[in-house]
């Protein structure tokens, strides 16, 4: 079952293997033109010294450079690519069978279709767990000088580094078997999984997410009046909490004289990161678990 299940995704498994590689390329040649930049401004000293209040034009240059390419270009680029993987490797595995009758065959053998489709499964979830793991190597390497100035708490970075990235490859994929199931065919399965995957990921990040642990709260005394400025700028450093990293989640001014920020602190982040990894896996298992009752229950019709 192994064998043939390997047969059947080999060539998704080339195209994945081709997409890391041109991934690797394009980090690789940014990743080491963003290091060569970061060295002669000499960005790291002055990070450790003073998180980069005392050269906010070394900071400016840098940001000028690579922040619109690395934040904003490369995140616009990536915004699909997990949903895209998982239910092109999804979508298939099930409607494929359906859509040309070829499961007549693979059920009348003497694997039990409980069994043949728990292999397909895992076979298919261990391969894209393995693309994932390696591309979210690349990303968090690449990315390494940016997520100095910025911390990995940022939407651009967090989504691509630690656990959630893998995770979500594999809820699309759960998505996608569970619609090819259902509508049994390939292409429809993989636009109608995309529905509802990009659904719980606008409610998780922009609902849950900064509720997963209790905010704290930075007072920062001012006298002669709060000026808030824009938080998010790469060259307000330090932000407004005095941390680099730390995920801003609102900031308030009490009678114009405490500037009074609530704040995740950067140190939350492989926190938030399983926590937000194992909300989607335990959706991807409950999805698959849906896609093993139905094909159960269709052998009992």
């Amino acid at each position: 079952m192994i064998w043939v299940s390997w047969r059947q995704h080999r060539s998704q498994a080339i195209t994945g293997l081709g997409l890391l590689c041109a991934l690797a390329v394009y980090g690789i040649v940014l990743g080491l033109e963003m290091r060569t930049s970061f060295s002669s401004n000499n960005l790291a000293a002055c990070l450790a010294h003073s998180q980069g209040a005392s050269c906010p034009n070394a900071v400016g240059r840098f940001d000028n450079s690579f922040g619109s390419l690395v934040n904003i270009g490369f995140w616009g680029v990536l915004l699909l690519l997990p949903g895209l993987i998982g239910a092109a490797i999804g979508a298939p595995l099930l409607a494929r069978e359906l859509e040309l009758g070829t499961w007549r065959l693979a059920w009348s053998q003497t694997v039990p279709r409980t069994r043949w489709l728990a292999v397909k499964l895992a076979v298919a979830a261990a391969g894209l767990t393995v693309l994932g793991a390696a591309m979210t190597l690349v990303i968090t390497w690449y990315r390494a000088p940016m997520d100095r100035l910025t911390g990995h708490f940022v939407h651009n970075a967090y989504d691509y580094e630690g656990l959630v990235f893998t995770a979500y490859i594999l809820f699309a994929f759960g998505l996608a078997v569970l619609a090819g199931q259902l509508l049994r065919r390939s292409i429809p399965a993989l636009l109608a999984a995309l529905v509802p995957w990009v659904a719980v990921r606008l409610v998780v990040e922009f609902v849950l997410r900064s509720h997963f642990m209790a905010p704290l709260t930075y007072r920062l005394p001012c006298p002669h009046g709060c000026g808030f400025g824009n938080a998010n700028a790469i060259v307000d450093v330090p932000p407004s909490t005095g941390h680099i990293g730390n995920l801003l989640i609102k900031t308030l001014s009490n009678t114009g004289t405490t500037q009074v920020t609530s704040y995740q602190p950067a140190s939350r982040y492989w926190a938030f990161q399983s926590i937000e990894a194992g909300i989607y896996v335990a959706l991807t298992l409950a999805v698959l678990g849906v896609a093993v009752w139905l094909i159960n229950r269709r052998g009992a019709a």
